[in-house]
C-alpha cells in the first residue's frame, strides 16, 4: 500500500516531553513530503497553540485542531463545527452541578472561565505561556454564547468515567465527548464538542477534498482523543508511550516513544522504507 496522507498528533507523539520536535522527526517529515505525502497535524490544541509546530513541519498542508472541530489551511478555516447556544448553556449547568468548573472555547481563541477549582495549580502550570488567552468572567451560563467550539473541565484520569457517563445520560448522541491525559501535569482534560467533531471526521473531510482513500491514510497518536482516528485510518500507529486503549486498538505500536523519535520510526517503516 502506498500511503498518501500521514496524520500526526502533537503532544505525546510528534513532540517530546519538552514540547520540541526532534531533528530526526523533522527530517523524516521533510522526506515524506518530498515523496508527495501530505503531513497533517491533528491535535486537541487550538490553532494558535499549534501554529509554531505546523509552521515548523512545513505549513502548507491542512491542519486539524480542537480535536477535529476545526480544520485550517494556511491560516484559513476551511471547516468548523460548533455547539448550539442552548447546548452550551446546558453543558455549563451540568458541569457546575457536578462541581467541575467549565472552560468555554469560542472561535476567538480565548478561554472563558469562572475558576479552575481544585486543579487550578496544575492547570495554570500546564497552560504556562498561554495566559493571554485566559479570560475570567463572573457568570458563564448567563452569557450569550456564539461559535463555541468546545466546553472543557479539568480532572484526573479517575474522574473521566463519571464525566462520560453523565454527558451520555444528559445529551446522548447530540454531542461528542473525549478526554486526554497529560502525564507531565498529572491532569486529564475532558471536552464536549459538536456531535460531528472528531479527528476521524476531519480526516474524512480532508480525504474527500484531496481525493485520498481511507486506506491510503496513516494516523499516528498516543492518547484517548486519538483512538477514533487510529481506528478509522488505513493504518493506525500508536506511540510506545500511548494510553492503554490506544495501544490496544492500534495496528502498529512503535518500539520508540515520543522522546526517542517514534514518529520517525513510523515514517521510516511505512512511508520511506
Amino acid at each position: 500500500m502506498k500511503y498518501r496522507l500521514f496524520a500526526c498528533d502533537l503532544d505525546g507523539t510528534l513532540l517530546d516531553d519538552e514540547k520540541r520536535i526532534s531533528e530526526a522527526n523533522l527530517e523524516r517529515i521533510r522526506q515524506a513530503k518530498n515523496r508527495g505525502v501530505s503531513v497533517v497535524i491533528t491535535t486537541g490544541r487550538s490553532y494558535t497553540k499549534a501554529k509554531q509546530y505546523i509552521t515548523e513541519t512545513g505549513g502548507k498542508d491542512p491542519a486539524i485542531v480542537f480535536t477535529g472541530a476545526v480544520v485550517y489551511q494556511e491560516d484559513r478555516i476551511i471547516r468548523a463545527r460548533t455547539l448550539s447556544r442552548d447546548i452550551v448553556v446546558d453543558i455549563i449547568r451540568l458541569f457546575n452541578e457536578l462541581d467541575y468548573p467549565p472552560i468555554v472555547y469560542p472561535t476567538d481563541n480565548k478561554k472563558y472561565y469562572e475558576s479552575f477549582g481544585r486543579y487550578q495549580e496544575e492547570y495554570l502550570r500546564f497552560s504556562s505561556g498561554f495566559d493571554g488567552s485566559l479570560v475570567q468572567v463572573d457568570d458563564l451560563k448567563g452569557r450569550i454564547w456564539e461559535d463555541v467550539i468546545r466546553v472543557s473541565v479539568i480532572g484526573n484520569e479517575y474522574d473521566m468515567s463519571l464525566l462520560h457517563r453523565e454527558i451520555k445520560h444528559r445529551f446522548g448522541s447530540s454531542v461528542t465527548a473525549v478526554d486526554t491525559f497529560f502525564k507531565e501535569a498529572g491532569i486529564s482534560i475532558f471536552e464536549v464538542l459538536d456531535k460531528e467533531s472528531s479527528k476521524s471526521g476531519a480526516l474524512e473531510f480532508l480525504c474527500d477534498r484531496l481525493d485520498i482513500k481511507r486506506e491510503e491514510v496513516i494516523a499516528c497518536g498516543d492518547n484517548n482523543n486519538d483512538i477514533d482516528m487510529l481506528r478509522w485510518a488505513g493504518l493506525g500507529v500508536c506511540m510506545k508511550n500511548g494510553m492503554e486503549e490506544a495501544v490496544r486498538i492500534a495496528d502498529y505500536v512503535t518500539s520508540r516513544d515520543n522522546n526517542e523519535d517514534g514518529v520517525a520510526e513510523a515514517l521510516e517503516k511505512f512511508v520511506l522504507g
